[in-house]
């Protein structure tokens, strides 16, 4: 075998893995946020849950990144544990359509189909196109490579060396530990799996040979959920441990089966005598499916065995990031959807702060825990600043052109959520000055306080509401109580002008008022802010 045949292989393994990569990216690009809708709300039934894993993982041709995904909305609490195990175990069915496919070995008319696609990428004007455009010179390269991987390793069949290293891998567990080894490198079973299937269809390996690797190849793969839990939450650990789990079992199985009855080895590669490259796609197949069919009863207990290897609970500091982790940082749908159960901790902080800065003035059995006040306000303020820096990360990863208008709409309410926050301190500042002061407000403007903060409560929460659910009918409501409280400000103003010129209360006090007017107007602007900005850029259904 010469230097350029070894050039060759170095080319064409890198041009195989870059197509593949390419055309995972066009493919989620296509799929946008429908992956994480179907996610949410097909998983109920763990046979239903297999299929949709299946299926997706079929669609985006990435079983690590779904498991990646599935990582990720487990850690943000938009997934439970429990409902995660079906679609991680459909992932990795769904990921061995990538050998089957390499398997028809269309190599020959591969410039062919890149070049169809690049033309589609440069003269079409279509987002959407561009991105079918995208999968289909992906396809393309993705068989170039192949083929300049075939033709490279053929002269390796005739290496006495090489035969020489072949025969050691005779011993399965040894032909394991490389496959293992090799996909944690290349980071990807299915390119991993490709590989392999060129060097049997180049008469370099055997199928025993191959079979073994590839076991090793599903349990390397497991690597990458693992990579992409190790900060986030307990669950999300044992997400990455189940796929540990589910490949170690799979291969111990197949280890003990073919040991005990070697004429297995022979029925599989019996599926297709005539193609070793379609001989290890259905081996891999038939693995997959089997572990499935095996373990998919026994759901419940690979979550208990997780929880029995990664015990205990989370226990989350206030002042970091509790959803947002590495595996969000994999997927643009994942960080979206991770930064959104973020915005929603901040909302219940800001929340909890508005009650307490406007309670103290008229809710006589409100105890203020001005320490919990302030933390809050910390955490909101440290919020603002790492979710703005997420959604900054996010336009370094592949996402629709609807989610980046929804990624623009979250910089504004994060910025309005942060000012409400402030707001509310404005307003227990007033409250505080007013208690070293031993100044208090008359009963009346108690009254109206009260009848002021309530509605400021129902449009922060409708806001909220809106937020998760975007629709007409909270937009109406929102933009009518924010006029509601223009006038019941307008109307406050006005009747403490009155007090103040009837010498009914002292001119600080009637700044105090004031100036409390001013906040709880400025809360329901930003309430309305909000709601634009979420009625603009909408990304649910």
């Amino acid at each position: 075998m010469s230097v350029w045949n070894v050039i060759s292989l170095i080319g064409g393994l890198a041009m195989f893995i870059f197509g593949m990569n390419l055309m995972s990216d066009g493919l989620k690009l296509v799929a946008g946020s429908y992956l994480k809708k179907v996610l949410e709300k097909l998983t109920q039934n763990r046979v239903i849950a297999m299929c949709v894993g299946a299926g997706l993982t079929a669609l985006i041709q990435s079983s690590n990144a779904m498991c990646v995904m599935v990582v990720g909305f487990v850690n943000a609490g938009m997934m439970e544990l429990e409902r995660s195990v079906g679609i991680l175990m459909g992932a990795k069915i769904g990921t061995t359509i990538t050998g089957q496919l390499i398997a028809f070995n269309i190599s020959q008319i591969a410039p062919i189909i890149a070049f169809v696609g690049v033309a589609i990428t440069m003269f079409v004007k279509k987002q959407k196109a561009k991105n079918v455009g995208m999968i289909i010179a992906s396809l393309g390269v993705l068989f170039i490579g192949l083929g300049t991987m075939s033709d490279a390793m053929k002269p390796l069949a005739n290496e006495a060396w090489f035969q020489s290293i072949l025969q050691r891998f005779s011993n399965p567990l040894l032909g394991v530990l490389v496959g293992m080894v090799f996909t944690i490198v290349i980071q990807s079973a299915s390119a991993s799996v490709g590989v392999l299937q060129m060097m049997a269809l180049s008469g370099v390996m055997g199928f025993q040979q191959a079979f073994y690797i590839m076991l090793g190849m599903n349990i390397g793969a497991s690597v990458a959920p693992v990579l992409a839990s190790l900060n986030a939450s307990k669950d999300a650990k044992r997400v990455a441990m189940i796929v540990v789990l589910f490949e170690s079992i799979g291969m111990a199985l197949f280890l003990v089966v073919t040991q005990i009855f070697p004429q297995t080895l022979d029925l599989i590669a019996g599926t297709s005598p005539d193609n070793p490259s379609r001989q290890i796609a259905n081996a891999n197949t038939i693995f997959e499916c089997m572990t499935v069919i095996i373990l998919l009863p026994c759901a419940k207990y690979l979550v208990k065995m997780a929880k029995w290897l990664i015990p205990g609970s989370d226990e989350k500091d206030s002042m970091t990031l509790h959803y947002i982790d590495d595996s969000g940082y994999q997927s643009g749908t994942v960080l979206i959807g991770q930064i959104d159960q973020e915005v929603g901790r901040m909302y219940q902080l800001v929340h909890d702060n508005i009650e307490a800065s406007t309670k103290v003035y008229f809710d006589t059995e409100f105890k203020l825990d001005e320490e919990k006040f302030n933390d809050n306000e910390a955490v909101v303020d440290m919020l603002n600043k790492e979710i703005t820096s997420a959604l900054i990360r996010t336009s370094e990863l592949d996402i629709t052109p609807q989610e980046a208008k929804y990624v623009s709409a979250l910089y504004h309410i994060v910025t309005d959520l942060e000012r409400i926050g402030d707001h509310a301190e404005n307003v227990l500042g007033y409250a505080l000055q007013m208690k070293q002061n031993n100044q208090n407000f008359s009963k009346k403007a108690v009254k109206e306080i009260k009848e002021l903060s309530d509605t400021v409560y129902e449009i922060f929460d409708q806001t909220f509401e809106h937020f998760k659910e975007p629709s007409k009918d909270y937009y109406v409501l929102i933009y009518n109580l924010e006029d509601q409280i223009d006038n019941l400000v307008d109307k406050m103003r006005n009747t403490n002008i009155k007090r103040l010129s009837k010498g009914k209360c002292e001119v600080t006090q009637g700044s105090y008022f004031n100036e409390i007017l001013v906040d709880l107007e400025r809360v329901g602007d930003h309430c309305l802010n909000i709601a634009k900005a979420v009625r603009r850029y909408p990304v649910r259904n």
